[in-house]
C-alpha cells in the first residue's frame, strides 16, 4: 500500500538537540556520512550515523565479542523529516516498515509504521531524560 506518513520529528528534534549540545549538529548536517558516539552514565552509549539520506540511531552492547543492537532504528530523511523505516532488536527481531518503490514513492505498512512510530516517540523521550545532551562525546567523525 502506498501512503504518506507523518514525520518522526520527536526523534529528529531530540537527536538534533543532543548533537547541538556536543557541537556536532553543524558537522552532522554538513556531511553526507557522519558518525557520533555519546555516553551517558548508567546507559549504553548512543550511536547516531548518517549515510546519505539514511540515519541510524542505536544502542549496542557487546556479547561474546559481537555488537548487539538494543535497539537499532533506521530512518530516512524525507523532505526535511525523519521517517522510521526499520528496527532491529537485541533478540534478533527485525521489522521493515517501509520500502522505496522503483517509482521513488515509499510503500508503507500502516500497522508496522504506527507501532514503530510509537516506539520511537517513547525512545526519544527516554534519550532526553537519560542525559545524553550533557553526556560525554566519545567520537564524532565525518566519513
Amino acid at each position: 500500500m502506498e501512503t504518506k506518513t507523518a514525520p518522526a520529528n520527536s526523534m529528529k528534534t531530540t537527536i538534533e538537540k543532543i548533537l547541538e549540545a556536543h557541537q556536532q549538529l553543524a558537522a552532522f548536517r554538513q556531511h553526507r556520512h557522519y558518525s557520533v558516539k555519546i555516553a551517558s552514565k548508567g546507559f549504553m552509549p548512543l550511536i547516531v550515523e548518517k549515510h546519505g539520506e539514511q540515519i541510524v540511531v542505536a544502542h549496542y552492547f557487546e556479547q561474546n565479542g559481537d555488537l548487539i543492537p538494543d535497539p537499532d532504528v533506521e530512518f530516512v530523511e524525507l523532505n526535511g523529516d525523519w521517517m522510521p523505516v526499520a528496527i532491529q532488536h537485541s533478540r534478533g527481531r527485525y521489522c521493515r516498515t517501509a520500502v522505496k518503490a522503483p517509482s521513488g514513492n515509499w510503500l508503507v505498512s500502516k500497522l508496522a509504521m504506527a507501532d514503530l512510530r510509537s516506539f520511537v516517540r517513547v525512545w526519544a523521550r527516554n534519550l532526553k531524560h537519560q542525559g545524553f545532551a550533557s553526556g560525554t562525546l566519545l567520537r564524532g567523525e565525518a566519513g
